[in-house]
């Protein structure tokens, strides 16, 4: 019997953590409902998915909306700096 939990425990603590229920994935689900997320694809009559100044805001907006949600839930982002904002 613990030969059995000593095999299955490990492949439960496994199995829980590739659903994406980390912190960050659910503060990247979040950032979604972020409002200046919300404005830019509301603004961009679907030019958010080609290259240029759009599609550049978007990334920033998400990855700000995401590092917000971790600082609220009291984490630390991943990496070390702040990524370099383009200027447009």
């Amino acid at each position: 019997m613990t030969a059995r939990l000593a095999v299955l425990l490990p492949l439960l603590l496994v199995g829980c953590t590739v659903g994406g229920n980390t912190p960050e994935a659910e503060c990247r689900r979040e950032a979604y409902n972020d409002p200046s997320v919300k404005e830019i694809y509301g603004n961009s009559n679907g030019n958010y998915t080609q290259a240029g100044t759009i599609q550049a805001q978007l990334k920033m907006a998400m990855r700000q909306a995401t590092l917000k949600c971790l600082r609220e839930k009291g984490l630390a982002p991943p990496g070390g700096v702040e990524p370099v904002q383009p200027r447009y």
